[in-house]
């Protein structure tokens, strides 16, 4: 090994400790200096270089300069894209990263770019976890709902359901997860009737695996009695709404942000109905648990 490939690889072994000790700004000077020994010891632009490149992306990104982290990550895919023969596992960590930086910047369409990627290259592996796969099709599926494309979300929510169900098998509770997902896409599109099946078949999930007081339990129920509001079956509506605060109420716990969505949407129901003194005496209750 010659005199600057040695060094980088010394220096590479120092960043990764330093960043596992979580000194970053330390960790960052070493990884500069590598990338520039890399750019010198490695001038066909292969894995090491990519992997400089890569590694000052994450730890800027860990530093909170996003910015300055996608210009090198976007560097290191550019690089793994050319290599032959391609990297597979490498391309889907780099196309996976840069697909989540890229959302949490608000680049939309160039997020949904690098999660297609992501998942076209980690579906060529039967050994990649189902959540790895299924929350990127997630997040595709939420950006095309956040930009008005809902039609476009809905192949994504499939696949997810598709995936999760094929490793997991039906009635697991990350196979509930997505059909609550799912449901609720359905509801908002005024799908109800498929909103409606679909929450009973994520609710007799839960109800299999968890006891009567789960909040995913109550989660279910509370989606169910938001998808009768919104078609006008109001008595169903009263029904699932009570039922839900009653497993909220039997869980013990504090009240958590779904909670005070069953209050207020039970409560809104209640006053459209003329029932004002019982919505009321809901709301009052509500506000004794939380300060309880």
């Amino acid at each position: 090994m010659k005199g600057e490939e040695r060094l980088w690889s010394i220096l590479n072994d120092k960043l990764d400790n330093l960043r596992i000790a979580n000194r970053l700004p330390e960790a960052i000077r070493i990884a500069e200096t590598a990338l520039e020994i890399a750019k010198r010891a490695f001038p066909g632009a292969g894995m090491p270089l990519a992997t400089s490149f890569e590694k000052l992306g994450q730890l800027l990104d860990q530093s909170g300069d996003r910015a300055a982290a996608r210009a090198h990550l976007l560097k290191a895919h550019a690089i793994l894209e050319k290599v032959k023969p391609p990297d597979q596992r490498a391309i889907f960590r780099s196309a996976r990263r840069l697909a989540f930086l890229c959302d949490n910047l608000g680049q939309t369409e160039e997020a949904i770019g690098f999660y297609e990627k992501a998942i076209a290259a980690g579906t060529q592996f039967e050994d990649l976890p189902y959540s790895d796969l299924g929350t990127m099709l997630n997040n595709i599926a939420l950006i095309f709902r956040k930009s008005g494309r809902q039609k476009a979300a809905e192949p994504y929510y499939l696949h997810a359901l598709q995936i999760y169900e094929k490793q997991l098998g039906p009635d697991h509770a990350d196979v509930a997860s997505v059909l609550n997902n799912l449901a609720v896409f359905y509801t908002n599109e005024r799908r109800y009737t498929e909103a409606e099946k679909i929450h009973l078949r994520a609710l007799a999930i839960r109800e299999k695996l968890y006891s009567s007081a789960h909040p995913d339990i109550a989660q279910s129920k509370c989606n169910l009695a938001v998808l009768y509001h919104s078609r006008g079956d109001y008595e169903k509506a009263a029904e699932f709404y009570r039922a839900s605060l009653k497993t909220w109420e039997e869980t013990n716990e504090k009240p958590s942000e779904d909670y005070e969505i069953v209050v207020s949407n039970y409560a809104d129901l209640l006053r459209s109905l003329g029932q004002v003194r019982k919505a009321h005496q809901l709301e009052i209750r509500a506000r004794k648990r939380r300060s309880g």
